[in-house]
């Protein structure tokens, strides 16, 4: 009697069919229209996929299929290319998500305002705010591009707001974790 082989496919194969049955984005949730594929957090485009000619059964396909995820192209943007450290944009992106109303659109459109003014301000060398207030100050004026500068000001009022919500549960997480010496 003979022992059947596990049937083995390129892992191409898998992957094609491991995108048509992903239907929403694994960071926002969002529905997919069209798809950014990571593995390990590293976009991997079409052509790539292409040469994945590695044949895997379906148990090494199960313990493969971890490393990879399906992503909206805006996640895709955001979670795997590399992000300058003027403004919390990841962290900014996921209050709007969660704290916000907005559809994914506008949610959009302010990330994309504030990483390109903060892109903006990193190529002109300016120091990152010291506070909060000062995201708002008059100040900053002098350093916003000439271009849809009222589209900035949103944005950074957008942010402020962001950042005083974290100042906020900061503080609260603090005050709730105060304990006495009598306890």
């Amino acid at each position: 009697m003979t022992v059947q082989q596990p049937k083995r496919r390129p892992l191409s194969r898998y992957l094609k069919d491991f995108k048509h049955t992903q239907t929403h984005c694994a960071h926002c949730g969002k529905l997919l229209d069209r798809i950014t594929l990571t593995c390990r957090g590293e976009i991997v485009n079409k052509t790539t996929i292409a040469q994945l000619d590695t044949l895997i059964d379906d148990a090494a396909w199960q313990v493969e299929k971890q490393e990879w995820m399906a992503l909206c192209r805006f996640c895709g943007d955001l979670h795997c290319k590399e992000q300058g450290n003027y403004f919390d944009i990841i962290g900014f992106k996921q209050y709007l998500f969660e704290q916000t109303e907005m559809s994914h659109g506008t949610i959009r459109e302010y990330v994309v305002r504030l990483r390109r003014l903060g892109n903006h301000l990193s190529e002109q060398n300016i120091p990152a705010p010291s506070s909060l207030q000062s995201l708002l100050d008059d100040t900053l004026d002098a350093w916003l591009p000439q271009t849809s500068t009222n589209n900035y000001r949103i944005a950074l009022r957008k942010y402020w707001q962001f950042q005083v919500q974290l100042l906020e549960a900061s503080a609260s997480y603090q005050e709730s974790h105060i304990t006495s010496d009598i306890y």
